[in-house]
């Protein structure tokens, strides 16, 4: 495994796709939600969330090649997952399901900056802030991570979930059973 995701629990991506991208996905979804409305998230009560997006799953699957490189292990993915945070709202202290032995946190679109927040292997808590196009890779069963209340208007994200090949989690790659 790359030694400073190790190490550090997070890997920081920049542009990890383009801002316009990420614009276009972000306006995809809304499009989407206007014709079947998404449930409302779980762990942020309010806030449309919808799983395996089909734009999103074909961006799991391209990135796969990039998503080795970047954590030096073999991956199959699990599934992806996006959710739009209004004003106000912010996402509880977790650590993440099976499923999500590898995680992606990528901006789609935002109205203001808002880190996602994170602690390291030594329990420094680290705050993350990206723009459109910018993902943060974290190793998510073991990393607690979490979000204060947002301070803007919207700001649409997509998770991608992978499993490490060769893991004692590789029997939740296609996220056959939600655990």
């Amino acid at each position: 495994m790359n030694d400073e995701l190790q190490d550090r629990n997070y890997l920081f991506l920049p542009a990890f796709i383009s801002r316009e991208r990420a614009q276009s996905l972000a306006k995809g979804l809304d499009k989407q939600h206007v014709l079947t409305p998404m449930e409302s998230d779980r762990l942020v009560p309010g806030a449309p969330a919808v799983y395996d997006y089909l734009p999103f799953v074909r961006l799991l699957v391209e990135k796969i090649p990039e998503v080795e490189a970047l954590c030096e292990e073999r991956v199959l993915p699990t599934y992806t997952y996006a959710r739009i945070y209004g004003n106000g709202e912010s996402l509880p202290v977790h650590e993440d399901r099976a499923a999500c032995e590898l995680s992606l946190s990528m901006n789609l679109d935002a109205d203001q900056v808002w880190p996602i927040w994170l602690k390291t292997p030594d329990g420094k808590p680290v705050a993350v802030h990206m723009q459109p196009g910018d993902a943060m890779m974290y190793l998510g069963c073991k990393t607690m991570h979490w979000r204060e209340p947002f301070e803007g208007t919207r700001c649409t994200q997509v998770f991608m979930h992978y499993v490490f090949s060769f893991g004692p989690r590789a029997y939740a790659y296609f996220d056959k059973k939600r655990d």
